[in-house]
C-alpha cells in the first residue's frame, strides 16, 4: 500500500508543471512564496513530514558536526545551533604555522598539471570564474613593458600581477597538481569576501592588494577594489577595469611614494592613458555602471560596497533586515575578539539573537540576510567565527545559485591566513 502511495505521489509530481526545487526531497523552506514556484518529490525515506520539526533536525544536525563557539553550560536547550559548548571547537584546528591542520596525503600519488593549456578555460575551471577583456589587455600591456617577466613589468611602483595572471605567467603549467579548494584561496586575503578575486599584490607590510569584484560567479566584475588587509576589512572602489585601478593607485603613489620613483611615474602613468584610451575603456573611479549598482544594492555590509541579492519587492521576498545595527554588532563582534576566555560565554550569547534571526531569514526564503550576516562578520574580522561566517555565506549563496561563491567561502574559512604571502604555488 505505501508502494501505490508512493507511485501515486510520484505520478502527481511528474505531471506538476511547477519548477523542480534543486533540493528535492531535501528541501526544508516552508516559506508559501517557495512551494508556490517549485515542486518537491515525494520520498520513501520520510523521517518526518513535519516542516518546522525537520528545520530543527537539520539545525542539531549542524551543531554536531561544525558549530564553532561556545556557550555556558546553563545556556538554554534551544539555543541558537551556531553557539555550542566544545572549546576545542572555536575555528577550525590549525597548526603553529596557522595552516590547516587536515588528513595526510603523503601516500597519494602526486598528479601533474598539463605543460601547456588555454589559459582562459584553465582560469574558469580551477578559479570558477571567467576574467574580462581588460584582464587580458592589461597583460598584453604588461608585455610591452616587460617582456620576460610582464608579472613584474609594475615592480619599480610597488605593485605585481598574482592570482589569475599566474595562469598567464605560467606559473601552473607542469606543477604537482594542488588541491582543488586551494586554487580558490590563491592570493585570496584575509577579509577577502567570495566576491573578490585579488590581481595585484602591493606593500607586503600593510598587505595592499586589488581585485576584481562581481555579484554573481556567473557575470563578469562590476569594478575593481583595494584592500589593505593588515588594517580592516573595508573595500575601497577603483574604477571598472583595470586601468583605471592602476591609474588611481599611481594618483596615490605621486603623493606618497618613493620620491626616487616619482620621476619614471608621470611618464608612466601617461602611456597607461594613452592604452586606456586606445581600448576606449574609462579611468574614473566611479563610471555610470558602477551608479548602476549602486541601485541594486539590498544593504550595505561591513566591507562598504553592499550585497546585491534577487529581491522580489512586491512579495518582499529575498532580504530583511538583520534586526541589530552595524554599530550594535561591531560592538558584539569586538568584544568577543577581545574576550578573556571566561568572559566569552556572556558575548558569544549576545550574539545568539542575530544568528537565530539570520536563520530564522533563511528557512523564509530571504536568503540575502544570511549572506550580509557572513559578510559582515568576515569583514569585521573576528577569526573564532570562521565557520559561523562559512554556514551562512555557503548555505545562502547555495540557495540563490551561486555555487561558485558557497566553494570559496568555504575553502578560504578552512585555511584563512593573516599572512600576506598568499600563492599556493611552491
Amino acid at each position: 500500500m505505501a508502494d501505490s502511495k508512493f507511485c501515486s505521489e510520484r505520478q502527481k509530481y511528474v505531471e506538476d508543471p511547477r519548477i523542480a526545487c534543486q533540493y528535492g526531497a531535501k528541501c526544508y523552506q516552508k516559506n508559501p512564496v517557495h512551494h508556490q514556484k517549485y515542486k518537491h518529490p515525494p520520498s520513501k525515506k520520510r523521517i518526518r513530514t513535519d516542516t518546522e520539526n525537520d528545520v530543527k533536525r537539520i539545525k542539531r544536525d549542524d551543531v554536531k558536526k561544525d558549530a564553532d563557539v561556545e556557550l555556558p553550560e546553563n545556556h538554554s536547550k534551544t539555543a541558537d545551533p551556531d553557539l555550542n559548548t566544545d572549546k576545542s571547537d572555536l575555528g577550525y584546528e590549525r597548526n603553529e604555522s596557522n595552516e590547516e591542520v587536515t588528513s595526510s596525503n603523503e601516500d597519494v600519488p602526486k598528479t601533474r598539471t598539463a605543460k601547456q593549456f588555454d589559459p582562459a578555460n584553465f582560469i574558469k575551471q580551477k578559479f570558477l570564474v571567467d576574467m574580462p577583456s581588460d584582464f587580458y589587455a592589461f597583460w598584453d600591456f604588461c608585455k610591452g613593458l616587460c617582456r620576460s617577466e610582464p608579472e613584474n613589468a609594475l615592480k619599480d611602483v610597488g605593485l605585481q600581477l598574482v592570482g589569475p595572471y599566474d595562469v598567464l605567467a605560467g606559473k601552473f603549467y607542469n606543477i604537482d597538481e594542488p588541491p582543488e579548494a586551494d586554487y580558490l584561496i590563491h592570493w585570496r586575503y584575509f577579509y577577502d569576501p567570495p566576491e573578490f578575486q585579488t590581481i595585484l599584490k602591493g606593500d607586503d607590510k600593510t598587505g595592499f592588494h586589488i581585485g576584481y569584484f562581481r555579484d554573481s560567479p556567473e557575470d563578469l566584475p562590476v569594478f575593481l577594489a583595494s584592500n589593505c588587509s593588515k588594517t580592516d576589512g573595508i573595500l575601497k572602489i577603483v574604477g571598472d577595469n583595470i586601468f583605471a585601478a592602476v591609474s588611481i593607485y599611481l594618483d596615490d603613489f605621486k603623493k606618497t611614494g618613493d620620491p626616487f620613483k616619482k620621476m619614471h611615474v608621470s611618464k608612466f602613468q601617461s602611456t597607461l592613458k594613452n592604452k586606456a584610451e586606445e581600448l576606449k575603456l574609462s579611468l574614473s573611479e566611479r563610471t555610470a555602471k558602477i551608479k548602476e549598482r549602486d541601485r541594486k544594492i539590498v544593504s550595505r555590509s561591513f566591507n562598504k560596497v553592499g550585497i546585491i541579492v534577487p529581491y522580489d519587492r512586491k512579495t518582499q521576498t529575498g532580504y530583511r533586515d538583520l534586526g541589530v545595527s552595524n554599530k550594535s554588532l561591531t560592538k558584539m563582534l569586538t568584544n568577543i575578539q577581545k574576550a578573556l576566555p571566561e568572559q566569552r560565554p556572556k558575548f558569544l550569547s549576545e550574539l545568539q539573537s542575530v544568528l537565530t534571526n539570520a536563520s530564522i531569514a533563511t528557512d523564509e526564503c530571504d536568503f540575502g540576510t544570511g549572506i550580509e550576516l557572513g559578510l559582515s562578520i568576515l569583514a569585521h574580522g573576528v577569526d573564532s567565527l570562521d565557520k559561523t561566517i562559512a554556514r551562512f555565506l555557503a548555505s545562502n549563496y547555495r540557495l540563490i545559485g551561486r555555487e561558485a561563491f558557497a566553494k570559496i567561502a568555504e575553502a578560504h574559512m578552512k585555511n584563512r591566513r593573516k599572512e600576506t604571502n598568499l600563492s599556493i604555488i611552491k
